[in-house]
């Protein structure tokens, strides 16, 4: 674990409102000199705090108007990692997560429509051997979302 303070945490926050900012400007809003804040981001990404930085998308904007969390239960069986793996390559699946309580895992499913969603869910999800059950949440409205 890469031991971060306050003002890691403050370039974390920056980057994370907009991985876009230079360097330059990092420094501005959390008061250092632009060469070291360079050398803390380049610490963090050494560290491998910053992953890497990606564009967020609208997805209304690409045609995917429904979002879902879908529970996944596993047969007995099956190993949560060999099931996870699998599901993770469905195509509309954005993240899967083991977790703990009334399912196995978690999948975050984004599509066209609900008759999209549907085909996923029914087609492909369910029809993954190692999986006996699914439960469907529909995000309704996301307030804040910082991944």
């Amino acid at each position: 674990m890469v031991k971060l303070d306050d003002i890691d945490r403050r370039i974390l926050g920056a980057l994370q409102e907009n991985g876009r900012l230079s360097n330059v400007d990092v420094a501005e809003r959390v008061g250092l000199s632009h060469s070291s804040c360079s050398r803390r981001i380049a610490r963090l990404e050494r560290g491998g705090v910053i992953l890497g930085y990606r564009a967020l998308t609208d997805r209304q904007k690409m045609g995917l108007s429904v979002r879902a969390y879908c529970g996944v239960l596993r047969d007995a069986d099956t190993g949560w990692e060999e099931l996870a793996h699998k599901l993770a390559d469905i195509e509309g699946v954005v993240s899967v997560s083991a977790v703990s309580g009334d399912v196995d895992l978690m999948l975050e499913i984004v599509a066209r429509d609900m008759h999209h969603y549907s085909l996923v869910v029914l087609h492909n999800v369910s029809n993954t051997k190692g999986v006996s059950a699914t439960r469907s949440s529909f995000v309704l409205e996301e307030v804040k979302s910082i991944y």
